[in-house]
């Protein structure tokens, strides 16, 4: 190649074959980046950008394409790092070409200067030519150079971009996106982009509220990245497989929480500082120190107005504080962050035939256990139905310990009513036959009344008022304005109180994402999924409306949530039905 070389540089041939082979290497011996003090230093990766260099080559090792979508908090130099990549990429490369596009002219400007900045302090660089489209050309007049290029506009258009060859796209600030452009844009832009092993396609964002192309595609991606601090306080990663992801995506999902960036630390002020409740929360689920908290402390107080909900959204701790600005959620974000990522792998799974009932254990069966029946265990089976379709919401069912409420197994999985009908069968003869309650809504009718035909022996029914001093059967709980409130609140309260004896990591997965809407609904954020929840509410409510087994009746049972004791179940039992 035909490099620029001040002549006080002086490099061997090895220096320059690391520095073609070796971004960090490169970034660090030639690249200069500007401090927010205004001095001009050495580009020595922080700890988030080496860490997102490390995931790289985790995605890279695994033969994936890098295709990454980086939700962060702000100023962690995550821009500063692509637009660093993608300097070295076409710098140093024949006929590659890189493509930044930013929300908006001021950071289309701040980009390229950024970009600028490299190249004018770069001891060993390409012949160049500039011109006025926000472009930096790698080659001259007579086309001897290296004939690559990296260009920076912002989204403005439908169709930016759309007649190039892109190797190297990093699209910045996507939440920001006028949203009539997003959608259009993105579906010309992204077909530019080869799909070939050295290409990269990097969506970097903070978030902005619910819905949206960037949330959509982030909840969308099928292998999610979480950085977090390890024991030592050192920020470490770990990849997990989004199931509810379609599986022909190939998109990775990077989440950086702000307090694993070292400059988000601060002196104490106070030497009688104490925590408070909520911030014990934290230091339970991050691993946070006080320096964190000082940090946050302070934050709150002087750039976010005093309002912790700004705080979540600039600066997030977990996923979905950095998208929800609207809508109350129901259960502590950060308590269910917690339980989530402490809760109990299960102890089997299962496949379920269909044809004879058989459990067939399975690594990557639907049914998953974490306590087997017992004898005279009474249980239940909630079951929250979904349409079946491939691409609708998901169904699902839950077995909890009658009198306790600890949940010993889940299904979860696409099913059709009739085939739904005939697993919830087969799990509630496992667990001694069991009492099934179906949440009769839409499909749910088709679930029962196949639960009838098969003449199973429990199942839920309320006897609904009809005329005078007469009533009827209606099988199955049904969710609506008067009850589905209870049923959520009686779960809010359990959770609180922690008595819920939930074990599924996906359920508090969901239940951050729950929310009570502005009119009063409660449902799952846009995108996200509420089956877990809805069925392991259903289950606590009906439980608690049930009346005490027969082989439990000789002793008082305090412990019920619902206070129910030997006497009161004798002398005012359940106004509801069984069959």
């Amino acid at each position: 190649m035909a490099y620029k070389k001040k002549p006080q540089l002086s490099v061997t041939e090895e220096t320059e074959d690391e520095w073609l082979d070796n971004f960090d290497a490169y970034s660090r011996d030639l690249l200069k980046i500007q401090t927010m003090e205004g001095e001009l230093i050495p580009f020595q990766m922080n700890e988030i950008q080496q860490l997102l260099q490390e995931i790289i080559k985790d995605i890279t090792k695994a033969g994936r394409l890098i295709r990454l979508i980086v939700l962060k908090a702000r100023r962690e130099g995550v821009s500063t790092w692509v637009t660093a990549r993608y300097y070295w990429h076409t710098s140093t490369n024949v006929n590659r070409y890189g493509m930044i596009v930013t929300h908006e002219p001021e950071a289309t400007d701040f980009l390229f200067n950024i970009i600028k900045r490299y190249h004018t302090h770069n001891e060993w660089k390409p012949k160049d030519r500039y011109n006025n489209k926000k472009i930096l050309e790698f080659n001259d007049e007579k086309g001897e150079g290296l004939d690559s290029a990296i260009r920076v506009g912002t989204a403005g258009k439908e169709d930016f971009g759309s007649a190039q060859l892109i190797h190297f796209l990093h699209l910045s600030e996507v939440a920001k996106w006028a949203s009539h452009i997003s959608k259009p844009l993105l579906t010309s832009i992204l077909q530019c982009v080869p799909d070939t092993a050295d290409s990269e396609i990097i969506f970097e964002s903070t978030g902005k509220g619910i819905g949206g192309e960037f949330y959509n595609r982030y909840w969308g991606a099928r292998y999610h990245y979480e950085i977090y601090l390890d024991k030592n306080g050192k920020p470490a990663f770990k990849c997990t497989i989004n199931t509810k992801a379609n599986p022909d995506n190939i998109y990775t999902a990077i989440f950086i929480p702000w307090f694993v960036f070292k400059k988000y630390q601060a002196k104490i002020v106070d030497k009688d500082f104490k925590r408070t409740d909520e911030e014990e929360l934290e230091v339970k689920a991050y691993g946070l120190t006080n320096h964190h908290l000082q940090w946050r402390r302070t934050t709150i107080a002087n750039k976010c107005d005093g309002d912790v909900d700004v705080f979540h959204q600039e600066y997030p701790a977990n996923p979905m504080e950095a998208f929800i600005a609207t809508g109350a959620v129901c259960f502590n974000t950060t308590k269910c962050l917690m339980l989530k990522n402490s809760a109990p792998n299960p102890i089997n799974k299962y496949i379920i035939s269909f044809f004879n009932g058989n459990f067939v254990a399975d690594a990557k069966g639907q049914f998953k256990v974490w306590a087997e029946p017992k004898v005279n265990k009474q249980y239940i089976v909630s079951v929250d139905v979904a349409e079946g379709l491939a691409k609708g919401d998901f169904s699902c069912i839950d077995v909890c310990d009658q009198l306790s409420g600890e949940q010993v197994a889940q299904w979860h999985g696409k099913l059709d009513a009739d085939q739904l009908a005939l697993i919830a069968y087969y799990i509630a003869r496992r667990y001694n036959t069991a009492y099934i309650a179906v949440e009769r809504n839409n499909h749910g009718g088709t679930v029962i009344n196949k639960l009838v035909t098969m003449k199973y022996p429990k199942l839920y029914v309320e006897q609904v008022p009809e005329g005078p001093n007469k009533t009827r059967k209606r099988y199955g709980w049904v969710s609506n304005k008067a009850t589905k409130p209870e049923m959520v609140d009686n779960l809010i309260g359990l959770f609180r109180d922690d008595i819920h004896g939930i074990k599924c990591a996906e359920t508090f997965d969901e239940m951050i994402s729950f929310k009570r809407t502005p009119d009063g609904e409660f449902e799952a954020e846009a995108g996200m999924f509420d089956d877990r929840v809805i069925s392991i509410a259903i289950n606590h409510i009906v439980r608690q409306r049930l009346p005490l087994p027969n082989n439990l009746l000789k002793i008082d049972q305090p412990g019920r949530p619902d206070g129910v004791s030997k006497a009161q179940a004798n002398t005012n039992p359940s106004p509801l039905g069984w069959t």
